[in-house]
């Protein structure tokens, strides 16, 4: 048994070479149309597959940038579940800022208010939402999040602006908001706005800008400026929640550790996965999604190829039978196909390929689609793109094999005259 082992493995190179050679015959006198068709199918399979999976993957990770970027930054600090606030604020920020690896952190305060809006001020159609209210430091905030480029109407606020607010379209109403029917339905720029707050302070503001990030968690925000909301609260040196933004050169949760180390103990420290749960149960939908589409994506592609090589093999059933006549191996023929498969799969492979980075990529980088996370474009993620061709050229060869094998288990004679 070993010597025969050994003698299968020694002409394993010649099988190969002839394996080959039938497969250059076989595509060079096969049908042109049947080829072109063949890699047209396998191409659009792996296009699918990789597209799927790219849209989804930009969502995800469209809707991770948008809650790092414009919702609650990188890290979280909220005060202790005892307290109400944060204390010693400017302090604890300074030490904060010292931290390797902090780019900045901005201080928030929180207050719940009603808001009142007549836009003809005949109080005949009165528009009302509770919500909470939220100021920030204007200087420190652009460090930390990115609302001020968002703006789609007016400007962002100014340090010592006392008598403005902005707010977020979902907000305001208009713009596309989502939640039309529970805004303030169509606030401008440049009109009124009375807010009570819970502790009974009322204050009129002009609304000075509105902003977009297409982001509805963002979207959902009002904000004065910080020296407005200490004189609603009448206290100092505060916060509601300090928002801690980082390079990215480690993960959140070593700064958590870090921070515990530098004294911050009673305080609730979060990371902005924290924040999101609703965009957790998302990605895992869309990885279903993922795996649905790439699993008929592969079967599509192999129930395609398969149908091809039993055709040709079942054409080719004499021509089999005589080669087999003749003392041609049974694993050189099935090598054959097999060949002739992953060649079909990795033609449509090369051609998807081309047509993903030559001309998908670069239309949706001009043209993102609008999700209600935001504007997403393809993120083509290594992984999946080894996995989308590893699979393809498996279930090809699988598809290659199976029809291959069984027409050179037949019996010779019957498969020449039969």
């Amino acid at each position: 048994m070993a010597k025969i082992k050994i003698s299968k493995l020694k002409d394993l190179p010649n099988d190969l070479r002839v394996a080959i050679f039938l497969v250059y015959k076989a595509i060079t006198r096969g049908n042109k149309y049947t080829l072109i068709l063949t890699i047209l199918v396998t191409t659009l399979a792996f296009i699918n597959i990789i597209f799927t999976s790219s849209i989804m993957n930009g969502a995800i990770s469209k809707a991770y940038q948008q809650a790092q970027e414009n919702y609650v930054s990188n890290i979280v600090i909220l005060p202790s579940v005892d307290e109400k606030y944060v204390t010693q604020v400017q302090q604890l920020k300074t030490r904060i800022n010292t931290l390797p690896g902090v780019v900045s952190c901005s201080s928030r305060y929180a207050q719940s208010g009603m808001i009142r809006y007549d836009p003809d001020k005949d109080n005949l159609d009165v528009r009302e939402k509770a919500w909470n209210i939220k100021s920030i430091n204007p200087d420190e905030e652009v460090k930390v999040t990115n609302l001020q480029n968002y703006m789609v109407a007016g400007r962002y606020l100014e340090e010592n602006d006392r008598d403005q607010i902005i707010m977020g379209k979902e907000i305001s109403g208009g713009y596309g908001a989502s939640f039309q029917i529970s805004s303030l339905k169509g606030a401008r720029v440049g009109d009124e706005v009375t807010v009570a707050y819970g502790n009974g302070v009322q204050r009129t503001y002009k609304i000075k800008g509105i902003y977009n990030t297409y982001f509805p968690l963002a979207d959902l925000n009002v904000f004065v400026t910080e020296k407005e909301m200490e004189s609603v609260l009448g206290i100092h040196n505060r916060a509601s929640e300090v928002l801690i933004k980082t390079d990215g050169s480690v993960p959140e949760r070593v700064y958590i550790d870090r921070l515990r180390t530098m004294g911050i103990e009673k305080e609730q420290i979060n990371v902005w996965m924290d924040f999101i749960g609703y965009i957790s149960g998302l990605t895992q939908t869309f990885d279903i999604i993922k795996g649905i589409v790439t699993t008929i994506g592969l079967l599509v592609a192999g129930v395609t190829i398969f149908i091809v090589i039993f055709i040709a093999t079942i054409n080719r059933r004499r021509q089999i039978g005589i080669l087999k006549a003749i003392g041609m191996k049974e694993r050189i023929i099935v090598m054959s196909y097999v060949f002739q498969a992953a060649f079909y799969a990795s033609l449509g492979i090369i051609v998807g390929e081309i047509i993903i980075h030559a001309f998908l990529i670069p239309y949706f980088i001009q043209n993102p689609l609008p999700m209600p996370i935001g504007m997403v474009s393809l993120v083509l993620v290594r992984q999946d793109m080894i996995f989308g061709i590893v699979s393809m050229i498996v279930v090809s060869m699988v598809s290659g094999f199976i029809p291959s094998w069984m027409v050179t288990r037949q019996n010779i004679i019957k498969a020449i005259w039969g």
